[in-house]
């Protein structure tokens, strides 16, 4: 019986080392997605409203493209006032004031990725960037009278970046990365139309022939999974 006992006690040890010497990272032709998390791990937010959702084929071990998609949209209602001067009235509308901002950025990258350990994914890379923007303004009054602006917005840019995948199963992953976007961003037209009793008009701002650069940090907390 003692025997048996410890040939199954080295049974279980033996398998045990085994599996711990399993790689659970990607390997050639590994396909994986997934989503970033807003609010952090205590209060994650899944949805594409401020994350990002991202995926990635590797075309070697230690080589993987990725392409991703971020959305950020945000509407506000309050009371407040807007005002124009360019109609054939001047127009001045206080009501209810309501904005609404709108990005979608599309990034094309690729990422070389180090040697960690069994569980540990560690990586660096870069980023093309393609973004569409829209500011939408409205205030409302009561009696009808209302002003209006919408305005577009283009971008383009390139980012660095680091990063880390550490499975916590096989196929299942958590993730940080951080990096540094430059991007210049190019104002179009800005249409406004407003009404004032039964006058009614619209208008058009030219927007800038040049492109405003900025750079900035990210970073964030990501769960994905390998196909």
């Amino acid at each position: 019986m003692k025997k048996v006992l410890l040939i199954a006690l080295g049974f279980f040890a033996f398998t045990a080392n085994a599996q711990e010497e399993v790689s659970y990272k990607p390997t050639t032709g590994t396909v994986t997605t997934e989503v970033g998390l807003t609010g952090g791990l205590n209060n994650a937010n899944f949805n594409l409203n401020g994350g990002a959702l991202k995926f990635r084929y590797f075309l070697k071990e230690d080589l993987a493209v990725r392409v991703g998609l971020g959305i950020d949209n945000e509407k506000n209602e309050r009371d407040g006032s807007d005002n124009y001067t360019g109609f054939s009235f001047p127009l001045v509308v206080n009501g209810n004031l309501t904005t609404t901002d709108n990005v979608s950025n599309i990034k094309l990258g690729i990422e070389k990725h180090f040697a960690g350990s069994n569980r540990l994914s560690t990586y660096g890379g870069a980023d093309l960037i393609l973004g569409f923007g829209k500011n939408d303004s409205e205030v409302l009054a009561e009696n009808g009278n209302y002003l209006r602006r919408n305005e577009k917005t283009t971008n383009f840019g390139v980012a660095v970046f680091t990063g880390a995948d550490y499975y916590i199963a096989q196929k299942v992953y958590l993730g940080v990365e951080a990096g540094l976007n430059f991007i210049s961003t190019k104002v179009k037209d800005t249409e406004i139309s407003g009404k004032l009793g039964n006058n009614e008009e619209s208008d058009t701002i030219n927007g800038s022939k040049e492109s405003n650069f900025n750079s900035n940090v990210f970073g964030g907390i990501r769960i994905g999974f390998q196909f």
